[in-house]
């Protein structure tokens, strides 16, 4: 085998892979984490919303930006199917702009209540009344879980074009 075909099949690899975990750690943050949160108590389900979104900040992104990596690689390496690689890169790159664009009012809206909630001092509860005026917090989450679910589909949907490429 090839040092050129060792190294596509490495890409191959990584690329699918981690859109595929991209994908999946997305996934499931909105289908296990987020209804368990909502039946916490509100300062509690927001301080641990806060606490497994920046966990997931720092997975997510990464895992998607070396699928990205990887697939761009394979357009620029393997020019018979450059167009494939390139739409499973661009694709995949998606959860970006997706997340600045339609996720943001609710992320910021998300986090001035876990501003709040964070102000309260020990033994302290917070009630819906104490909130920025607005949807409810569970709503509210809810329409979060919505567009994470979305969020998803864009790295799975370059898992497939990387791996439909792939075995070509």
């Amino acid at each position: 085998m090839s040092q050129t075909s060792t190294a596509i099949t490495v890409a191959q690899t990584v690329g699918i892979i981690s859109a595929g975990f991209a994908s999946g750690a997305i996934f499931g943050f909105s289908h296990v984490t987020i209804p368990c949160l909502c039946q916490a108590p509100t300062a509690v389900m927001l301080k641990q919303f806060a606490s497994l979104y920046n966990i997931g900040k720092a997975t997510a992104p990464v895992a998607d930006i070396v699928a990205t990596a990887a697939f761009a690689y394979l357009a620029y390496a393997v020019p018979a199917l450059r167009n494939s690689y390139i739409g499973a890169a661009a694709i995949a790159c998606m959860i970006g702009p997706w997340t600045l664009i339609m996720m943001i009012p609710t992320n910021d809206e998300l986090f001035r209540r876990v501003a709040a909630a964070e102000k309260l001092k020990d033994g302290e509860s917070v009630s819906e009344a104490g909130l920025p005026k607005g949807q409810k917090t569970p709503e509210l989450l809810a329409k979060w879980r919505r567009l994470n679910y979305l969020r998803a589909l864009f790295p799975l949907t370059g898992a497939i074009m990387g791996a439909w490429a792939a075995f070509a």
